[in-house]
């Protein structure tokens, strides 16, 4: 145990909510000038990562509150909140016009015909998440500055890596349900989605740390079998909308939706 604790690496959870922060920035920064697949995509995973980093703050008892103003947190949260719905639903659509273009178990006319017209509702959301850009980039920076500048007493805060790994597992029980896999129902399984990625990035903030590699892995072999269920689920939902339940797409994503359901619950029962 002597030479495993000599080995401990130290997590600096400020700096890292610092780099974050600025990362935002810029992909916000170039969403706004172009909201293009891979900017909305670097957008939507920095907030998410932001909004992880915030949480595993308040979870370090040598930390306060992330801010002496509660309300100055929940500002933070809320116009974050904004950002994620807001590029989410453009990411979304392009992560389901992607499925309709690769999977070769859909139907391929009719799966060209959702692709292009999902093409033409992403144009109009994309133009929704530059308008919300365009409102919320400064105040998020300004927000961001704030926040952290109240939180500057914690600068020399720092966390072995072998205390942030069980307190991260902790806090992903706490917020998981404890039913068994087997039982869980879509929305239970949706949670365990959400959480696996936020446990995911508060172990990535541990880089360089073989412990909380391996812990970030498993959250990430979660987090990637239920986003490819919950892919499948939207993909059912959108096919339903626009070609009705017994449609052939329909039919072909809801059976591709129960496989990968059987998957996420097989693995979330072997974990």
């Amino acid at each position: 145990m002597g030479a495993e604790r000599m080995a401990d690496k130290t997590v600096h959870p400020l700096e890292t909510l610092r780099q974050y922060a600025t990362a935002l920035e810029a992909a916000m920064t170039v969403t706004l000038a172009k909201p293009r697949q891979p900017a909305v995509h670097q957008l939507r995973t920095m907030v998410r990562r932001l909004e992880a980093q915030m949480e595993l703050l308040e979870q370090l008892t040598a930390l306060p509150v992330p801010s002496s103003d509660p309300g100055e947190a929940e500002d933070v949260r809320q116009r974050l909140r904004k950002l994620r719905r807001a590029a989410g639903s453009v990411r979304d659509l392009d992560v389901q016009r992607a499925m309709l273009k690769t999977d070769s178990s859909l139907p391929r006319k009719s799966a060209a015909k959702l692709r292009e017209r999902l093409k033409r509702i992403r144009g109009a959301k994309a133009k929704k998440l530059q308008r919300v850009l365009t409102k919320q980039l400064p105040r998020v920076a300004g927000a961001l500055e704030q926040m952290i500048r109240t939180l500057g007493t914690a600068n020399g805060l720092l966390v072995p890596d072998l205390r942030l790994v069980p307190l991260v597992e902790r806090w992903s029980r706490s917020k998981a349900e404890s039913a068994p896999a087997g039982g869980l129902d879509d929305e239970q399984l949706h949670i365990k989605r959400k959480v696996a990625k936020s446990a995911r990035y508060m172990m990535e903030s541990a880089s360089g740390s073989a412990a909380a590699n391996r812990a970030a892995e498993h959250y990430r072999e979660e987090q990637n079998a239920g986003g490819l269920w919950h892919d499948w689920l939207d993909l059912k939902a959108t096919s339903r909308k626009y070609f009705g339940k017994k449609h052939p797409l329909t039919q072909a994503a809801a059976a591709q939706c129960e496989l990968a359901r059987a998957e996420y619950v097989k693995l979330l029962g072997q974990t």
